[in-house]
């Protein structure tokens, strides 16, 4: 592979030379990416052949077969699907490699790709965008809405730089790290004129049913957690909603329990047109994180937004809930 992407020695390594080494890689992603050859070549801009013969000599360096050829398109083999996500990650770290050398020489542009879940999103995403784009008003930075486990093949592939959630500790894998930016806390909340909206005990709420992000979502495993530590059994659960939005209007529209991060409650009870039950048993949510991959290294822009997330985080920490002092 690193015939593919490495200059000679007596060549400098500028724009240029890294673009011709990685066009083979390039190519191969575009094939992936669009289905088919001819796809390939009409986003790249190229000729057809010419993505035929970049894709032949791919192929002859590693002396594998990387796709199957039909009239439905380019199917990965076994090869190809072993080379994708190797290819993804050296496609962006080269792209990395060669905008931080840039922002280096003191050219502030670029492109950051990060993920947030909804309570970063809201709470500190607006804060540090007016802080950031002042001392970085050229660099394109794109942010999707995403939640763990979900955002976690993504950093580990290099399409995300890094992504700011909730994660559990548990079961952690090895190649990513999670940096903790603060605690957070879980509210029950449930549409307006409930029956169950002056419950006081998770007990009182353990029979009813739940809509919940995933199982395997951090705000399951808190409840899961909870329910366990006062001796219950675990919620119900039958419906899950991997969006933020859709969850909150799926619990003011029916009978179901929502759960969602107490700082939140404020943002979005009068919006939404739901209410946080005063359960008096705390419910300790995962820690907001900081996830980025073990073996990366953040541009000096990345590492500057990674920094105002994390500033904006422990300032957010430090702030007293109104409702505190009636728990």
């Amino acid at each position: 592979m690193s015939c593919l992407i490495s200059a000679p020695a007596h060549q400098s390594i500028g724009k240029k030379t890294v673009e011709m080494k990685l066009n083979p890689l390039r190519i191969f992603l575009a094939i992936v990416d669009s289905g088919s050859q001819h796809a390939a070549a009409r986003a790249l801009g190229v000729t057809q052949p010419a993505v035929t013969k970049a894709l032949q000599r791919l192929e002859a360096d590693l002396d594998v077969r990387l796709f199957d050829r039909s009239v439905h398109g380019a199917e990965l083999t076994e090869y190809g699907q072993a080379l994708l996500t190797r290819a993804r990650l050296i496609d962006a770290e080269l792209k990395s490699c060669i905008e931080a050398l840039d922002q280096i020489k003191g050219q502030q542009r670029g492109s950051i790709s990060i993920a947030v879940s909804h309570l970063p999103g809201t709470l500190l995403l607006p804060k540090v965008l007016h802080v950031f784009r002042r001392k970085w008003p050229d660099v394109n930075l794109r942010v999707a809405a995403s939640a763990y486990p979900f955002l976690l093949p993504q950093v580990r592939e290099g399409s995300l730089d890094f992504a700011i959630a909730p994660a559990p500790i548990t079961s952690w894998p090895e190649d990513l790290i999670r940096e903790p930016l603060m605690a957070t806390r879980l509210s029950p909340v449930v549409r307006r004129g409930h029956h169950l909206a002056e419950t006081r005990s998770l007990e009182a709420l353990a029979a009813a049913e739940w809509v919940l992000p995933t199982q395997e979502s951090a705000s399951a495993q808190a409840l899961q957690a909870a329910a366990q530590r006062l001796g219950l059994q675990p919620p119900t659960c039958r419906l899950t909603c991997e969006t933020f939005t859709a969850m909150i209007m799926t619990v003011a529209t029916s009978e179901l329990i929502g759960l969602i991060p107490s700082e939140m409650v404020p943002n979005i009870a009068t919006l939404a047109g739901v209410v946080e039950v005063p359960i008096e048993d705390r419910l300790n949510g995962a820690e907001l994180c900081l996830i980025r991959r073990r073996a990366g290294v953040l541009t000096p822009a990345a590492a500057a937004l990674a920094a105002d997330f994390t500033s904006a985080a422990r300032r957010l920490a430090r702030e007293p809930r109104a409702d505190d002092s009636q728990r």
